[in-house]
């Protein structure tokens, strides 16, 4: 077992205290369900399952008084009571008009803290995190028990345990540990780091073909948010579609942009034959 597997064992461990919602702070560092490192075509679909989840809780709590759900972690930091695990529980508490929830708090650091919410969500009966979330939590917590690639793993710790630990591959853990010492942090820019650990994430490390396509694209904030926005609406809209549909919707469109440049050709020849200028087609 290592430290940070002890920290979280004990911490579920600890008696259960009522905290004020209004007195628990979040923090991005501290949320592994980042939409991020997850493909723009399944955002809206983890959107919705957040949304299904917080209202099935809310709709408990509401129904039965009495109730309690699953305790949440707050890191005392500081001073400042950080949410660790829970966030939907606490979105739900909200929502039924609790002003109080049940929390186990445990003193640490941020750097304990950010490790430990790594590790929290991939047991239990939680609302299992996306493939891709799952294997960023596995390359974080490989890259800090690893000190980013310049030692091997723990003893005790296996491959296959950790795949097992956060629902990923082995092979995926093997490739992970293998590619941890060849990353050079300077290659990346502050978008690419995770906000906790400032370590890469493993969608930019792992060489995707999209990071190629991408770095031929100059674009800025404003446009990557909007066309980020916008893949997510198409990705629902074809989803609901159904594939054939969808299929069709897109092989129309395809036919149209050949159209367009094949029309672009045309003009470019007729212009090289009658000696004419031309610009860039």
């Amino acid at each position: 077992m290592t430290d940070i597997q002890r920290t979280l064992a004990d911490w579920q461990a600890l008696p259960v205290t009522m905290v004020p919602l209004e007195g628990i702070e979040t923090d991005e560092a501290l949320q592994p369900r980042t939409r991020d490192v997850v493909a723009a075509r399944d955002r809206y679909r983890l959107d919705e399952a957040s949304q299904l989840h917080i209202a099935r809780l809310r709709a408990d709590l509401a129904a039965f008084p009495g109730k309690e759900v699953e305790p949440l972690l707050l890191a005392d930091v500081d001073g400042r009571r950080l949410l660790v695990d829970g966030h939907h529980r606490r979105e739900a508490y909200r929502l039924a008009h609790r002003t109080v929830a049940p929390t186990r708090v445990l003193r640490l650091s941020m750097g304990e803290a950010v490790m430990v919410s790594k590790l929290v969500n991939c047991g239990g009966v939680k609302l299992p995190l996306h493939p891709e979330q799952a294997k960023e939590a596995a390359w974080q917590y490989l890259a800090h028990v690893t000190e980013r690639g310049r030692r091997p793993l723990p003893s005790g710790q296996s491959r296959r345990g950790i795949a097992g630990t956060f629902g990923v591959s082995k092979s995926t853990v093997c490739r992970m540990i293998e590619m941890l010492p060849k990353v050079k942090l300077g290659d990346f820019g502050e978008d690419a780091l995770d906000p906790g650990t400032s370590w890469p994430r493993w969608r930019q490390c792992r060489g995707n073909a999209w990071r190629d396509v991408l770095d031929d694209v100059p674009l800025d904030d404003r446009l990557r948010l909007k066309a980020e926005k916008l893949a997510e609406k198409l990705a629902a809209m074809l989803d609901k579609a159904g594939p054939k549909v969808s299929r069709m919707a897109t092989a129309i469109l395809v036919a149209e942009r050949k159209d367009e440049t094949a029309d672009c050709l045309e003009q470019y020849l007729v212009a090289e034959d009658a000696g004419e200028p031309h610009g860039d087609y």
